[in-house]
């Protein structure tokens, strides 16, 4: 079993008990996911300029569990199951993508075994699946919501296993390096807005950014809207005292 498939199995054995402050937000290579049920108890500065975009697709998590007393009918029922379910996501054109894991902690179906993805609990058995569900552009949540149930109600599955999507879904956009220069033209605007107000031909203010070379980070702020911003602050001195 790869390093990489351990640590997802590890991730969604306890997506279902809880998802950490850490996993509020999770940046994975071309696209950025926030839990979209999510409530912090910690205070968060959020910079004055950032920008709510429409996210791009929703993850909902999905557990197939069987109790079939033999664990090589478990396992046979979980691999019949998995390719059905595969195989009918094949069909929606990209509206619906499966993913191994859980939602913040899942990766390509192809970057396991089928065999690595079955969790056996000594009586049962189960494999966690995550439905990346594209967001089309007049849908609401609960539109979304009730096309991913149809898909899983309506996909066949084998012997005793049973479906059960989880409560936790993940709002996420995808190539967000896209809405950086929106963003970085909005704080640039704001630094000159700050200069003119401030400022003047006999006053002068510099204004210094730092934190402008970090990630830019999200939250959401709607059923289907996140909040982007960069976690940057402002400083404003006065040109007279140099």
């Amino acid at each position: 079993m790869t390093a990489i498939v351990k640590r997802l199995l590890l991730a969604a054995s306890f997506a279902a008990i809880a998802i950490p402050a850490a996993n509020a937000q999770v940046v994975r290579g071309d696209q950025i996911v926030a839990q979209s049920n999510y409530v912090s108890r910690q205070q968060v500065a959020i910079p004055q300029v950032s920008i709510v975009v429409r996210a791009d697709f929703v993850l909902f998590s999905v557990r197939y569990e069987t109790g079939t007393r033999s664990r090589d009918e478990r396992e046979s029922e979980l691999e019949k199951t998995f390719s059905q379910v595969t195989q009918r996501a094949g069909r929606t054109n990209g509206d619906i993508v499966i993913e191994v894991g859980a939602p913040g902690n899942s990766a390509a179906i192809e970057t396991a075994a089928l065999k690595e993805v079955v969790m056996d609990m000594g009586e049962r058995s189960y494999i966690d699946l995550v439905l990346k569900v594209a967001v089309k552009p007049t849908e609401t949540f609960d539109t979304i919501r009730a096309r991913t149930e149809k898909f899983v109600k309506e996909t066949p599955v084998t012997g005793r296993v049973e479906a059960v999507i989880g409560d936790s879904q993940f709002l996420g956009v995808s190539e967000p390096k896209k809405h950086r220069e929106t963003l970085i033209k909005a704080i640039a605007d704001d630094l000159r807005l700050m200069q003119a107000t401030f400022g003047g031909p006999n006053s002068p203010v510099r204004v210094s950014l730092s934190g402008m070379e970090q990630r830019a980070q999200t939250r959401p702020v709607g059923p289907l809207d996140l909040e982007i911003y960069i976690p940057y602050s402002m400083s404003l001195v006065s040109g007279s005292n140099d």
